[in-house]
């Protein structure tokens, strides 16, 4: 499972702002790492018949709700053009690759600015189902992924934002 990442909303801005260091370090780290664990994780389970590979999304790389994170915003993008590029590529080798995409999380990543009253109103209103995910959302939807009951699934983006992306 592809779970690091790293997001910077102090210092990453709409793309005319955007230094290219904060652009090479964030998309170095979020689709770099990404492209490096699977990289050197692949030849093992091309080597065992198969495997599953599960990365980490963001609505962010999908619909345009946060236009002041380009740098972030470009690298889930390209973690979900990653994962169909690899399900495709080696889905005859039973290795499948999927992508879960969390709304916005009470974790430690955006605890800084979840601590302000207002703007964890506004995200959690932003949800259609009224509250900000938690880490244990996610707990299910990764076993079911990481499991032989999702034999028939690779290639998917898998929602688990509170409906974020359904509107």
């Amino acid at each position: 499972m592809n779970n690091a990442g790293v997001l910077l909303p102090e210092r990453d801005a709409p793309l005319h702002e955007l230094s290219s260091e904060v652009w090479d370090y964030v998309l170095g780290v979020n689709l770099r790492g990404c492209f490096l664990c699977a990289k050197y994780t692949l030849p093992s389970m091309l080597k065992h018949g198969g495997g599953s590979i599960i990365q980490m999304g963001s609505p962010t790389g999908i619909i345009a709700c946060a236009p002041g994170l380009t740098a972030y915003s470009a690298s889930k993008a390209g973690i979900m053009g990653m994962t169909r590029v690899m399900a495709a590529a080696y889905a005859r080798n039973r290795i499948r690759v999927n992508t879960i995409v969390p709304g916005t999380m009470e974790t430690s990543t955006n605890g800084y600015f979840l601590m302000d009253d207002l703007k964890r109103a506004e995200y959690r209103e932003a949800v259609p189902l009224g509250r900000l995910g938690k880490p244990e959302d996610i707990e299910g939807l990764a076993v079911f992924l990481a499991s032989d009951e999702s034999s028939y699934c690779t290639g998917g983006l898998y929602m688990c934002d509170g409906g974020l992306t359904a509107i």
